[in-house]
């Protein structure tokens, strides 16, 4: 039967659909086609493509596409609760560190520590095209339920980020088979109890082939360096922690971590004592700058009083001198009309007119009399008003120097309250496993802790034409007693190593054809020969053993430091071909 127009090839669309989804619930391998075009999986890193169609519809909000693909394939199609009620798996913490084996041949997933294999499961990541990427990785961030920022928001529960470039583990389809856009999915089961078991800053190791930790013994691997516990308490109080138990009758030790431990507390303490002398530094300046406005207040005041005095002071002066004037005037006056009344020719007129003098001149003394009193009131005022007016001004200069001082002692304060805050977050970052990366590539080796630098320093390499490979050195546990430390080791097979032998290989035959003897090949070193070939200064020794414990690694490759590690948030990270 063939079938013909718009809705012939919606049919022929679902009947696709339909066997897909039947091909992925039942485990069988689906080709590369179905499983690039028609398999709508439930889209973590890579959108949904849909077969060509030659008719126009509406389309489809891409998030609901994602949701709707998700709640056909994911964790509902398996009779699961959806990835937001999805509860993460109690699992038993087991001894850390752990650390996480991915294979691409295998499809496999193993998560281990000291005592061997924890868990396994089937994975699934990217398909040709969008390949995962191989190399040593960290986790750097981790989210219960996250939405893809470049695949419309595509639902990607449980999951934990490997690189800021669009790297994750989570929940998703496995289909047996190479399937993402590069991400590592994980199929229900192991996604929640991976979520139970693994922590920011756990390494990740991604490997085309399946590669296996094994424990390692090297006197040139880091060691921690272990301080006497009186030594210790110089720097830091004393913390309930368990310390290291020495055989015989020695001093008891402290490691770094338990040093890192003590170092918290005490910043803690600190923090705190620098936050409540803030607050009350901040309290009192308030009190300051309430008394200093209120001498300058009182200092205006003054001042315009003083002001005021001085106006009518001057103004008191001004009327003494004009009254003292008119009474002065009125005085030789009323003198001359009483020597005038002594001569013989004197009238009654006259005597009228003396009487007139000698009356204007009392009044006149009168006013002079009254202007000086305004005036010595007003010279008064005036004098109290200066003494108010530099009490004023001392007070207010002496509270504006008490505000300042407030000011200097709260920046102090301040200043001091950051560099606890400082000092216990360094401590905080101290608590976390340490990493070191030694580069061939670089000639440098680069030291983090906490997804942060710490240092980098330069080395050199002996024999530098031959290889080192690429090494991840973990620190899993500690020794019996205490005072050292137990590693495992992963090497991964380099690409370069292969081409190189590849190259070697058929040089060897050209060489045989020609009569003469094969070039030896030389492949990667052994990770005891790689720890031998690395020259550390003893002092950048020093500086890592300060800060190693368990969950400290080394990795020792050819490889440049990888782009993927920036300033913070980031792990020194290797890619390898």
């Amino acid at each position: 039967m063939r079938l013909r127009g718009r809705y012939g090839g919606k049919i022929f669309a679902s009947v696709v659909f339909a066997v897909s989804v039947v091909t992925a619930a039942l485990g069988f391998e689906a080709t590369p086609a179905a499983a690039q075009d028609y398999i709508p999986w439930f889209n973590d890193d890579q959108p949904r493509t849909e077969p060509a169609r030659n008719w126009k519809r509406r389309p489809r909000s891409p998030s609901r596409t994602a949701l709707n693909d998700y709640g056909r394939l994911g964790l509902k199609a398996a009779g699961e609760q959806s990835a937001r009620e999805a509860k993460p798996t109690e699992v038993p913490n087991p001894q850390r560190p752990l650390f996480v084996v991915a294979s691409i041949a295998d499809q496999r997933v193993s998560v281990y520590n000291h005592d061997g294999l924890v868990a396994s499961s089937a994975i699934s990541t990217g398909m040709a095209g969008h390949p995962t990427p191989k190399g040593i990785f960290t986790i750097i961030g981790r989210e219960r339920f996250h939405r893809s920022n470049i695949y419309s928001a595509a639902p990607m529960p449980f999951m934990q980020r490997v690189t800021w470039s669009g790297i994750a583990m989570h929940l998703g389809v496995v289909p047996g088979h190479p399937a993402s856009h590069g991400c590592i999915r994980l199929p229900a089961e192991l996604a929640t109890k991976h979520w139970g078991l693994t922590k920011i800053g756990e390494r990740i190791v991604i490997s085309q082939e399946e590669v296996t930790p094994t424990e390692f013994a090297h006197p040139l691997l880091p060691a921690p360096k272990m301080l006497v516990q009186a030594e210790a308490d110089r720097a830091a109080p004393a913390v309930d922690a368990p310390r290291a138990p020495i055989a015989a009758a020695g001093p008891p030790l402290v490691n770094p971590r338990q040093y890192a431990e003590q170092l918290k507390v005490k910043a803690t303490a600190e923090v705190a004592a620098a936050v409540k002398t803030v607050k009350e530094m901040f309290t009192a300046l308030g009190g300051k700058r309430q008394e200093a406005a209120r001498a300058r207040a009182e200092f205006k005041v003054a001042e315009t009083d003083h002001a005021s005095a001085h106006s009518k002071a001057d103004a008191a002066a001004k009327t003494f001198e004009a009254a003292a004037a008119a009474a002065s005037t009125a005085q030789r006056e009323s003198v001359l009309a009483a020597e005038g009344l002594k001569s013989a020719e004197s009238t009654a007129f006259d005597k009228a007119m003396a009487d007139h003098f000698a009356q204007a001149y009392e009044k006149a003394a009168a006013a002079r009399d009254a202007a000086t009193t305004v005036k010595k009131n007003a010279d008064s005022a005036l004098a109290d008003a200066l003494t108010k007016l530099e009490t004023a001004k001392t007070a207010s200069e002496a509270k504006d120097a008490e505000l300042a001082d407030a000011v200097r002692r709260l920046n102090e304060a301040t200043a001091a309250s950051d560099g606890a805050a400082n000092d216990r977050k360094e401590a905080l970052r101290r608590a976390m496993p340490v990493s070191v990366l030694v580069s061939k590539k670089d000639r440098r080796i680069y030291v983090r802790q906490g997804l942060a630098p710490v240092f980098d320093a330069p080395i050199s390499v002996r024999d530098p034409e031959t290889l080192l490979g690429s090494h991840l050195y973990i620190a899993t546990a500690a020794n019996e007693d205490g005072t050292a430390l137990k590693w495992s080791v992963v090497s991964m097979p380099d690409r370069a190593a292969e081409d190189q032998g590849e190259r070697r290989t058929n040089k060897g035959w050209v060489d045989e054809q020609a009569g003469m003897p094969p070039t030896p090949r030389r492949s990667t070193s052994t990770p005891a020969e790689a720890l031998e070939r690395v020259e550390i200064a003893q002092d950048v020794r020093d500086r890592i053993g300060e800060r190693l414990w368990t969950g400290g690694s080394l990795i020792i490759t050819d490889q440049p430091l990888s782009g993927e590690t920036g300033n913070d948030g980031t792990d020194l990270t290797v890619k390898v071909r």
